[in-house]
């Protein structure tokens, strides 16, 4: 990381404690949408649903428009692997539409089953990009 841009590495540093914050609350909306599902009461799951897909919304918003672009400057190697991370983001809004039709169809076995396989592959996902901000914190 560039030594000559000391306040934006500090900038960084608070984003990226940010970034890990806001994984953590999506688990936790996560596990609202799959309680409110197995509940069996689709206004409850639907509402529930509504809530994760709007955290996960902003969130990418933020990475998008805040996090990657300045991680960019300071490390333009990445430049790669965090256009993949965008391309990721399209993916699971992709996924987040399928989801909500099928909660909107009275579909909760198969809306689990895909708000499952949509977790999974987000937990992948803010894997790579922990460890990306690993790295930005110097660790």
């Amino acid at each position: 990381m560039s030594e000559e841009q000391p306040g934006l590495r500090m900038r960084m540093r608070s984003e990226a404690q940010r970034i890990a914050a806001q994984h953590a609350r999506l688990d936790s909306f996560y596990g609202r949408v799959c309680s409110a599902i197995r509940g069996g009461v689709s206004e409850v799951a639907s509402d529930a649903f509504a809530n994760y897909r709007d955290a996960l919304e902003s969130h990418f918003a933020v990475e998008e428009r805040v996090f990657f672009p300045a991680l960019r400057g300071l490390r333009p190697e990445l430049d790669t692997e965090l256009a993949d991370l965008v391309q990721e983001h399209s993916r699971f809004r992709r996924s987040l539409r399928d989801l909500e039709r099928a909660l909107a169809s009275k579909q909760p076995d198969a809306g689990l089953e895909r708000l499952e396989a949509l977790a999974a592959a987000l937990a992948a996902h803010e894997l790579r990009e922990e460890k990306i901000l690993a790295t930005v914190n110097g660790r």
